[in-house]
């Protein structure tokens, strides 16, 4: 076949470096091939977890907690902590008592934040875990105003009149243990619509308080009605400099619109100041001091659950009834066919996160944010102390006046 050996060895070494050539040219190729399908399969699993199975941890937890009331003898009530999760659109009962209340007619908080300090009457008691988070009101202290880390008294002058003017506010400002006393005169002369001279704060409560423990910042709301509209002012100074004192004037939405803000129907989320009306809720933006009707929320609220015929003697308001973190939370009576049920929503940023329906049946349907019923609870064998014929729940940074 071959001539020669060295012809036969020629061949030989010309076959072997063409089989060489093909076996690493196939190699080059498979690794290419493995390569690519790793890149894939790797990339495709990471969009997925990303977009579709997005771990839990990844997701901010939004737990909020609020205080519900058993029956115990002798007409007293035990405030029991629960905590409704936004996440998994369920309520958690725990086995948590926080205070004792025994007087029937004040049975919850003067102010509660949530998670520390707790404002109580002295007729109630507080349980071992919660006695260093509790400030018992002065004997004193009729007409003041509880909002957090901060308590306000108006002082009135000695004119003979009936009706007394404040001439200042004594301010209890709270950074941790410490309690600072401030007294800072919130007076603000303006005109009416008419254009007669009047003094903003020398006759009406603040409608709503705040201080800021970290910052100093201290903000004061008040509102004046006029026979043509309704105004807020707003007061705001810082405590290193409590007499510098700054007023805006924020003129609300008409169109037959009635406003009636007071500490425990309207609420301060951040910048923005929530105020019951009728049938809708407003909402002043005190950076911008712009005014405006949420009408988009309330008909939110309004659609969650379908609603009977019965047509209560009232207007069935949307209240602010409670905050937690950035979490505003909404009261809203909805009509069955035979009477009003309480429904329970909680809005960030004006985004619906959840609801909590309340039904005459004793039981609680959780609703989700795709307005869902995710899952219910039976509360027959609770024991729950009722107002007004429904549960009673009782949610942070509500202010209140004592009286």
């Amino acid at each position: 076949m071959f001539n020669s050996y060295k012809e036969e060895a020629y061949v030989a070494s010309s076959l072997y470096e063409f089989l060489r050539k093909e076996f690493l040219f196939f190699m080059k190729k498979f690794f290419l091939m493995v390569f690519a399908l790793i890149f894939i399969a790797t990339g495709c699993y990471t969009a997925k977890v990303t977009e579709k199975e997005r771990p839990k941890s990844d997701i901010e937890e939004i737990k909020i907690p609020f205080l519900i009331y058993t029956n115990e003898p002798d007409n007293k009530h035990s405030a029991m902590l629960a905590y409704w999760d936004l996440n998994n659109a369920k309520v958690n009962l725990t086995e948590k008592t926080v205070y004792i209340s025994e007087d029937p007619n004040f049975v919850t908080p003067l102010f509660w934040d949530g998670d520390g300090r707790i404002v109580l009457r002295k007729t109630s008691y507080p349980t071992d875990e919660y006695k260093d988070k509790v400030d018992f009101v002065k004997g004193n202290d009729v007409g003041m105003v509880y909002g957090k880390d901060i308590e306000a008294k108006g002082n009135l002058d000695d004119n003979p009149e009936q009706v007394k003017k404040v001439k200042s506010y004594t301010l209890y400002l709270h950074n941790g243990s410490d309690v600072m006393e401030k007294n800072v005169p919130f007076l603000y002369k303006t005109k009416d619509d008419k254009g007669n001279d009047i003094t903003v704060g020398e006759y009406n409560q603040p409608c709503f308080i705040d201080y800021d423990s970290k910052t100093g910042d201290i903000t004061f709301i008040f509102d004046y009605p006029f026979e043509t509209h309704s105004n807020i002012y707003i007061a705001k100074c810082n405590v290193d400099n409590i007499d510098k004192i700054s007023w805006d004037e924020v003129r609300l939405p008409g169109g037959g619109v009635v406003y009636t803000p007071c500490p425990n129907n309207t609420m301060l989320v951040g910048s923005k100041y929530y105020i019951q009306c009728f049938k809708t809720l407003g909402e002043v933006d005190l950076k911008t001091k712009k005014a405006t009707l949420l009408d988009d929320v309330a008909k939110e609220c309004r659609s969650i659950v379908k609603e009977g015929s019965f047509k209560p003697d009232y207007s069935k308001d949307i209240t602010p009834v409670g905050k937690y973190k950035d979490v505003l939370i909404l009261n809203l009576p909805i009509s069955t066919d035979t009477n009003v049920e309480p429904l329970i929503c909680a809005f960030e940023d004006n985004k619906l996160l959840g609801a909590i329906h309340l039904k005459s049946d004793d039981t609680w349907d959780v609703i989700g944010p795709d307005k869902k019923v995710a899952s219910s609870m039976d509360v027959k064998g609770k024991n729950l102390y009722k107002e007004f014929g429904a549960d009673l729940m009782y949610f942070p940074g509500r202010e209140d006046i004592n009286y």
